[in-house]
């Protein structure tokens, strides 16, 4: 690591995955990633396509510092769909490596915006989400 440069962190993983409402591709809907680190806040809005489909880079920080510190990433993805807010997506990173939110599996979602928030207990942390993932 140079110590000038900083170490890269994934604050947010690299994400994408197919919206649908009642079984149908949510067209258009806006997808706003949300995610606080330390003192700072990044928000960002992507607009799915056609066919329900969205993608998010991932979120990286050169992180300086001489001491170990606690990684703590706070994370949320919102979808605005025909004037509503859906929140598929809420948890908090707790470390610092790419895919860690899914214990190393690519974060490739299918989200039912109707379906109801259900939690997973992974080994770092706990995440809420309406979204599947494959196995």
């Amino acid at each position: 690591m140079d110590l000038l440069k900083g170490k890269e962190v994934f604050l947010f993983s690299e994400v994408s995955g197919l919206l649908t409402y009642k079984g149908v591709p949510a067209s258009r809907a806006n997808v706003r990633r949300l995610v606080k680190f330390g003192d700072k806040s990044y928000e960002e809005v992507i607009e799915a396509n056609d066919e329900g489909l969205f993608h998010f880079d991932s979120l990286t920080k050169a992180e300086r510092t001489i001491f170990p510190k606690e990684f703590v990433s706070h994370q949320k993805l919102i979808v605005e769909y025909e004037s509503k807010e859906f929140l598929i997506w809420e948890g908090v990173k707790r470390s610092e490596e790419s895919n860690a939110e899914l214990d190393g599996k690519p974060l490739n979602f299918k989200c039912e915006l109707t379906d109801d928030t259900r939690f997973f207990h992974m080994m770092l942390h706990s995440i809420g989400t309406s979204c599947t993932w494959g196995s």
